[in-house]
């Protein structure tokens, strides 16, 4: 027998042995060591623990059972995670695009857009064109509305140094060759519209500038080309109203002026690289009215983009302004606006930046508030004609409405008398907006959203221009033709711009059966259709 081996040394043996086996069970249960423990990336799940629910106990807990992988220890450092890729599925936020259903080629929206929306202030920003030699001391660009199929173009223009002499703008100018190529498809200056009214550049050109010989002897009486000579930095707009009465059309007007300015900011002066105008120049805008109208009713809109005072020409030829002006802008007519065109035919626009970015202006300009109490009834406004088209029956009318509909309040306005502020007022709370066929229907532009107009036409008037706003807006239109009342001894059918209408009793009640209903729920609105 060996009497090297001892029983205790064994014992001390298995003794060790056991302990080492108890500590990698409590290592492998607990996940517990002395040292960092690190999970190389080769574990399964990302060595993740596996965790399901063994079941549900009383009060909705749940007892987890876990269930660990098997994961290599090392004390290797943590591996770096790979760098994110630039492909558009790891950019957070990033989508795909819409599937190709969603977009579809239109000709009718092109129509719309080209005139109505955004296109229509872009394509005239992208055709500016300089008509002065680079030589010539002032320059004269001008900025050309095309639209597709149609052959006409509407012209304005921004002349550069001039020089203000006996009522009339001097722009030393050596025109351009018409033929080069730029040039080319647009119209010189002596080819620009004439517009009704005797309105647009090609008048103001002829009537109130003057080009060489005569504006050079202007320019040098004044020195408008030395540096030491005093300026006015203001950019004149040269305004020659159609009448300055008619709502209509001075609302067509104003809104030219507007697109004018709007399309300056966006076309790039080849000459600088930069806008003709920037935001902050149009504080300078000074409107100058070339017309003797006697009309202040709409100044207001006039001067949206400054505080400066409106001057008549008259009066601004007697001032002490310096004769030498930096900025002469001659806008677009009344005439060009989009919104005339194809008003005698029904267009499906039904909707436009450009209105609702001018509602917005002017209301926000004459700071009337759109704010509805909901609580109240439908309001119905009822322009009450006073002068031509009236309604003979109209007060017949008027009450058999109120009976029909005792909880609706019905307005009967003359809106002649009233300011355009106070107009506004009653217009934005209107629900329905009823009348005659006349300018009082511009206040479509006005009324709420989801509002309805109803439009009693004279008895053969086709006129669609109404309907296309309220379908821009997108307002329910509805519409009835009543027969003219001819004067007495009159031996032939009259003008309906003059003459007076009579509306049946029962296809009246029909029409604003139909135009009530429509709006009873509208926006916060909550009646029954037939209260």
């Amino acid at each position: 027998m060996n009497r090297s081996f001892r029983p205790s040394s064994f014992l001390s043996i298995a003794l060790a042995a056991l302990i080492v086996l108890n500590l990698l069970y409590f290592i492998r249960k607990f996940g517990y060591i002395n040292q960092p423990v690190i999970i190389s990336h080769d574990i399964s799940d990302h060595g993740a623990p596996d965790s399901k629910p063994a079941g549900a106990v009383a009060g909705g807990a749940t007892t987890t059972v876990l269930q660990w992988k098997t994961a290599t220890v090392t004390d290797k450092p943590l591996p770096i995670p790979p760098a994110a890729t630039d492909s558009p599925a790891s950019r957070h936020g990033q989508i795909g695009k819409l599937p190709s259903e969603y977009f579809h080629d239109d000709v009718d929206e092109k129509w719309c857009e080209d005139r109505y929306g955004r296109a229509y202030l872009e394509t005239i920003a992208k055709n500016a064109r300089p008509y002065c030699t680079p030589s010539s001391r002032s320059q004269l660009d001008c900025l050309h509305s095309i639209m597709d199929g149609e052959r006409r173009r509407d012209s304005f223009c921004i002349a550069r140094n001039v020089a203000f002499d006996k009522g009339r703008f001097n722009i030393d100018c050596d025109t351009r060759d018409p033929a080069e190529p730029d040039l080319e498809g647009l119209p010189y200056l002596n080819e620009f519209l004439p517009y009704w009214y005797k309105t647009g550049p090609r008048v103001l050109f002829d009537d109130f500038t003057r080009f060489p010989p005569g504006a050079t002897a202007a320019f040098d009486a004044h020195a408008c080309d030395s540096p030491t000579t005093q300026r006015d930095d203001s950019y004149k707009v040269l305004i020659k109203r159609e009448g300055g009465t008619n709502y209509w059309h001075t609302l067509m007007e104003i809104l030219s002026f507007y697109f004018s300015v709007d399309a300056l900011q966006m076309a790039i002066d080849k000459k600088t690289g930069k806008p003709y105008l920037s935001p902050e120049d149009t504080s300078k805008i000074q409107v100058v009215i070339a017309d003797t109208h006697d009309n202040l009713a709409y100044r207001d809109l006039w001067g949206y983009f400054s505080d400066r005072p409106i001057l008549n020409l008259s009066n601004y030829s007697k001032s002490d302004t310096p004769a030498c002006l930096n900025n002469l802008i001659i806008p677009l007519p009344g005439a060009s606006n989009p919104l005339w065109q194809g008003d005698w035919k029904p267009r499906s626009c039904d909707h436009s930046l450009l209105v609702d970015t001018v509602r917005s202006r002017i209301l926000n300009r004459l700071s009337i508030s759109t704010d509805r109490d909901f609580s109240h009834p439908v309001n119905v406004t009822f322009i009450d004609r006073r002068g031509s088209r009236k309604l003979t029956n109209s007060r017949e009318l008027i009450n058999t409405l109120k009976k029909a509909y005792p909880s609706v309040h019905v307005n009967v306005v003359d809106m002649a008398p009233l300011t355009l502020r106070q107009q506004l007022d009653i217009i934005v709370r209107t629900d329905v907006l009823v009348g005659v066929h006349g300018a009082g229907h511009t206040h479509g532009f006005f009324l709420p959203s989801q509002s309805s107009v109803v439009e009693i036409l004279p008895d053969d008037l086709a006129h669609r221009g109404f309907r296309n706003l309220a379908s821009l807006r997108g307002l329910r239109y509805f519409s009835g033709h009543a027969p003219m009342t001819p004067k007495p001894n009159a031996k032939e059918k009259g003008d309906w711009h003059a003459e007076d209408v009579v509306y049946d009793k029962k296809a009246f009640m029909k029409l604003m059966a139909a135009a009530i209903q429509s709006v009873a729920h509208r926006g916060l609105l909550d009646s029954d259709s037939d209260a």
